[in-house]
């Protein structure tokens, strides 16, 4: 059978996968597991629904929402309207010529620029910070009470795992 097509544009992106496993390439064991448990803490859905919060306000996604609103009616003022036009069609058309253009990806960089980058510093990162530490404490902690099954890595730096997570977190808002 042929794949599933693409999800449409307006819908959210699938949740990232928050199940253990193998650590990505260049993500060591010790962040993964952190990662993890920012996600089930909700921390990285909060930032997501702060992030989403903005960006209809900010001139990026105006111009983005602009231009796509521009390409699509000038594809469709090239059709003519008929009781047999395959609707279904003509929008799978609109959409992979709207990807094929690459106008939503330099667009979705500079919202990312607009939105996400200020927050990072200033609210993402103390936030992240924090958690980390309480999991770090949290581990120290279960070490002291009976064998470790942590990884040998727990003793790193709060903040050399913070920095592994910021890249993270520009890819999950």
């Amino acid at each position: 059978p042929p794949p599933p097509p693409p999800p449409p544009a307006d819908r959210p992106r699938p949740r990232p996968d928050t199940r253990p496993g193998p650590a990505p390439p260049g993500r060591g064991p010790l962040v993964s597991m952190i990662v993890n448990h920012l996600k089930s803490q909700g921390l990285f859905d909060q930032f997501r629904r702060d992030c989403l919060a903005d960006v209809d306000t900010k001139p990026a996604y105006q111009n983005l929402r602009q231009r796509v609103d521009n390409f699509v009616s000038n594809h469709l003022a090239t059709h003519t309207w008929s009781p047999h036009l395959n609707k279904n069609q003509l929008r799978n058309n609109i959409r992979q010529q709207v990807l094929k253009s690459g106008m939503l990806e330099s667009g979705i960089d500079r919202i990312i620029s607009q939105v996400v980058d200020p927050k990072i510093n200033h609210t993402f990162r103390p936030q992240v910070e924090k958690a980390v530490h309480e999991f770090l404490a949290t581990l120290n902690h279960k070490e002291e009470a009976g064998p470790s099954t942590a990884p040998s890595e727990e003793k790193t730096d709060a903040s050399i795992t913070v920095q592994g997570i910021l890249p993270f977190l520009r890819a999950v808002c």
